[in-house]
């Protein structure tokens, strides 16, 4: 997979994530305070990494293909790091009701 390929993946996975956080943020406008307040923590969370796996792509997007494999590996980590997160958020709702 080249890189533009990569990133458009990572970018595509990224997308599908947050279209399922809208989707959860319905609940959170119903839900009591303590649990709303929770799940903008988490989404100010996922945000972050978020940024922090764009700006590392685009930082390295030109650089030598021995540090872009560096790069992957280190965004590869960050959408773990990233999904994992996502299916916490979930569990917020899961476990109040």
């Amino acid at each position: 997979m080249n890189r533009e390929e990569y990133r458009e993946k990572v970018k595509k996975s990224i997308d599908e994530i947050f279209d399922q956080i809208d989707k959860l943020s319905a609940k959170a406008e119903n839900a009591s305070g303590k649990v709303r307040q929770e799940f903008e923590g988490r989404i100010r969370e996922l945000e972050q990494l978020r940024d922090q796996m764009v700006e590392k792509m685009e930082k390295f997007a030109d650089s030598t293909d021995s540090k872009w494999e560096e790069v992957k590996e280190t965004v590869n980590s960050s959408l773990d790091s990233f999904k994992e997160g996502f299916k916490k958020l979930g569990s917020i709702f899961e476990k109040k009701e």
